[in-house]
């Protein structure tokens, strides 16, 4: 198989060859290294994103349309720029590629019956995207983004004004999810149009401890506009990633329930088990990542990101739908060589049929020279990074 045949064989629930790789987009200090002079440009684009993944291994590559709001690429950038909504963002490299919110446009009702809307079929949206699939050439899965409906409106509105609105004009809450949805689907469709094998919806709902807003608020007013945008874009064939960092499992039966092929990021230090969650939903829902990108990942050491990649192999692998990741992303705070680690890893003991008289053994032979797959580190142990460098290391607690 090819790394196109080998992501979309496990995003649909079956066994590849091998356990496939992932990542939405690597941090900036990772792609000059692994680049150096020849990168494109410091700001997203596919050129340098087909090149990394074929440099790493990845079987996949991610491209952000321009709309893809707080994300900057070649052709909306700069320390601060505003997007087609109106919204300005400011950036640097320790925000990068993101960006953070400046203003607010939709602060009230009179706001948002003013509100123009940029058309989600522009051309312009899907050059990147075109570009991702003449380069991938048949032999990485291409990976669209779009927004849902939560994060969509908090983009225009900020998470002031909707948490305001769902006390108090939860009508104007339901409106702007519902078209922001609307607008997005349109913009993913777009996408596949263009030719991607595969649409990701980015639409953050969890916290560390739960969801942003309570279960039955999330039902009512959130799913049905996911669950329309989801079964819209589904009905082409194509597979759809749901993105949602947190604790998402108050709603996991109602993400499950709904047409998509496969979750991410399944954030380990949320309280998201992948063991648990493969253990209840089986191959229904693939799962992609769960590598601790805020504890083993940055602060471990190469033996304990071992350990934890293959207990992932061990636990969750077996039988396919499985995606190896980071529960986040390969962050400018995490050592290079840990990033790799969990490459050389995948690709040593992911072939399939997995040997798991292999993976278990070289399990015991970390644990029994010290290796914790379980590091953490508190808060107030933490040193901030350098911009673009990596956070000196504070002495882990190992449990």
């Amino acid at each position: 198989m090819n790394g196109r045949e080998r992501f979309l064989t496990a995003l649909r629930g079956g066994q590849p060859d091998r356990v496939p790789m992932f990542e939405t987009h690597f941090c900036l200090r990772f792609i000059r290294e692994v680049l150096g002079d020849t990168m494109v440009s410091p700001y997203h684009n596919v050129d340098d994103e087909v090149r990394m993944s074929r440099a790493t291994g990845l079987d996949m590559l991610w491209t952000a349309p321009v709309g893809f709001t707080s994300f900057a690429n070649i052709l909306q950038h700069g320390d601060r720029y505003q997007d087609e909504w109106g919204t300005w963002y400011g950036m640097d490299e320790s925000s990068w590629p993101g960006a953070w919110m400046e203003n607010t446009v939709v602060n009230d009702r009179d706001d948002w019956r003013k509100l123009k809307f940029p058309d989600p079929r522009a051309p312009i949206r899907t050059e990147q995207a075109k570009r991702a699939v003449e380069l991938a050439n048949g032999e990485l899965a291409v990976v669209g983004a779009v927004r849902g409906p939560f994060s969509g409106a908090w983009m225009v509105a900020g998470m002031v004004n909707m948490g305001r609105w769902l006390q108090k004009e939860p009508d104007l809450f339901d409106d702007v999810l519902r078209e922001m949805a609307r607008w997005n689907t349109q913009m993913g469709l777009a996408e596949i149009e263009a030719g991607v094998d595969v649409i990701m919806i980015h639409d953050d709902w969890g916290m560390n401890m739960g969801l942003m807003v309570n279960p039955d608020q999330w039902r009512r007013y959130v799913y049905p506009h996911i669950a329309e945008e989801v079964e819209t874009l589904a009905a082409t064939g194509t597979p759809i990633i749901m993105h949602s960092d947190g604790n998402l499992n108050a709603i996991m039966d109602d993400i499950v329930g709904m047409k998509i092929s496969a979750l991410n990021p399944v954030q380990r230090n949320s309280g998201m088990d992948a063991a648990g969650l493969r253990q209840k939903y089986g191959n229904r829902l693939c799962l992609i990542g769960n590598i601790s990108a805020s504890q083993t990942l940055p602060y471990g050491s190469t033996a304990d990101v071992e350990l934890q990649a293959l207990e992932l192999l061990r636990d969750v692998a077996p039988g396919g739908a499985f995606i190896m990741a980071p529960d986040h992303s390969y962050h400018g705070g995490i050592p290079s060589a840990n990033v790799w680690q969990v490459f050389e890893t995948c690709k040593k003991y992911g072939a399939y049929p997995l040997d798991l008289n292999a993976i278990r053994g070289r399990i015991a032979e970390l644990e029994a020279q010290g290796a914790n797959s379980r590091v953490t580190v508190s808060a107030s142990q933490t040193e901030k990074a350098p911009s673009g460098g990596v956070a000196k290391r504070p002495r882990p607690r190992r449990d």
